[in-house]
C-alpha cells in the first residue's frame, strides 16, 4: 500500500465512522431527550452544531469520493452522497423537524452506503 493510498484509506475510515456516529446520534438523541430531560440543554436546541457536523461530513465524503472516482469511475457513491444531501435539504426546507429522526437516519445511512460502495469499487479495481 503506497503512502497516498494509505492516507486516503485513513480518511475513508474517518468519514465512515463519522457517518455511523451520525446515525447513532440520530437514533439515540430522541431516546436520551425523552428519558433524561435534563440533557435537553442548549446543545440539543441549537442547530448550528448540527449544520457544522453535517457539512463537515458531506465535505469529507465529497473529497474522498471524488479522489476515488478518478480511479474507479463508479458514480453510485456520488449518487448516494447527493441523496443524503437531498434528504437533509428536504428536512430543512419542507419536511420540518418533526421527522428529523427519520431524515437524519436515512441521510447517515446514505453516506455510509456511499462509503461502502466506494470501498467495494476501489477494491474491485485494485486502485
Amino acid at each position: 500500500m503506497n503512502h497516498s493510498h494509505a492516507h486516503t484509506f485513513k480518511m475513508e475510515k474517518v468519514g465512515f465512522y463519522l457517518s455511523v456516529l451520525c446515525a447513532i446520534h440520530c437514533i439515540a438523541t430522541p431516546v436520551v431527550v425523552t428519558i433524561l430531560p435534563y440533557l435537553g440543554s442548549k446543545l440539543f436546541h441549537d442547530h448550528s452544531w448540527e449544520i457544522w457536523f453535517i457539512g463537515g461530513s458531506l465535505v469529507l465524503a465529497g473529497v474522498i469520493l471524488y479522489n476515488d472516482y478518478k480511479k474507479h469511475h463508479a458514480k453510485l457513491p456520488f449518487v448516494l452522497l447527493l441523496g443524503s444531501l437531498f434528504i437533509k435539504v428536504l428536512e430543512f426546507v419542507w419536511i420540518g423537524e418533526q421527522y428529523e429522526f427519520i431524515t437524519g437516519t436515512l441521510g447517515a445511512l446514505f453516506i455510509a452506503l456511499a462509503y461502502y460502495f466506494n470501498w467495494k469499487y476501489k477494491s474491485a479495481c485494485n486502485c
